[in-house]
């Protein structure tokens, strides 16, 4: 981390762009990033929102391949940045090794999460494993009812009757454009136990 140079933006800025190279690894020292996908005409998608100890651009930069995904820093945000070349040097690194492939194995295990729900699991479930993808380091959300909506392909009722079972078992709070996770830690089953009671 010594070796990373600090990169601040005091206003929201595009950092990686989908479909170009990843130049290296950036950190997110302070603030908030989101990862945003690009769809065919131009349909956006808001796959995450990342905070403090989070990475992005390393599968990029190690595979050399194109970014999946754009990444978009949010006001007064801090990233260090690692290029490729010293990231390429601490791979040799087996402490490192593992690290980058624990990251991997993390996003996998939360993809096929979300994969398996959207499949199998109800709305409320649906949404509760949305947001805890959303969720930053303080387990916010900044979405409205609408955002959620879209992003779940249903209607805002369904989503303000699926946070209303949430609120009802005191899984979440919401206010106005944010949604607070109480129990992050709750695993699928353990919700759908607590939503049949």
């Amino acid at each position: 981390m010594d070796r990373c140079s600090a990169i601040v933006y005091p206003e929201p800025e595009v950092f990686l762009t989908q479909g170009e190279t990843s130049p290296g690894v950036f950190i997110v020292a302070h603030g908030r990033i989101d990862a945003v996908l690009v769809g065919e005409g131009g349909a956006q998608t808001v796959l995450a929102h990342l905070g403090p100890g989070d990475t992005v651009g390393e599968v990029e930069a190690i595979a050399d391949e194109p970014c999946v995904a754009s990444c978009r820093a949010q006001a007064l945000t801090t990233l260090l940045f690692c290029p490729t070349e010293m990231l390429q040097a601490y791979l040799r690194q087996p402490v490192m090794m593992r690290n980058v492939a624990a990251v991997f194995r993390s996003r996998l295990e939360k993809d096929n999460a979300l994969k398996a729900v959207d499949q199998h699991g109800n709305l409320t479930q649906r949404l509760y494993l949305r947001l805890r993808t959303l969720s930053d380091a303080r387990n916010r959300v900044r979405a409205s009812q609408a955002t959620l909506a879209e992003i779940l392909g249903c209607s805002r009722q369904s989503v303000n009757k699926a946070m209303g079972r949430l609120r009802a078992e005191g899984i979440i709070d919401a206010s106005k454009g944010e949604v607070r996770l109480l129990r992050y830690e709750l695993t699928l089953d353990d919700l759908g136990s607590l939503l049949t009671e």
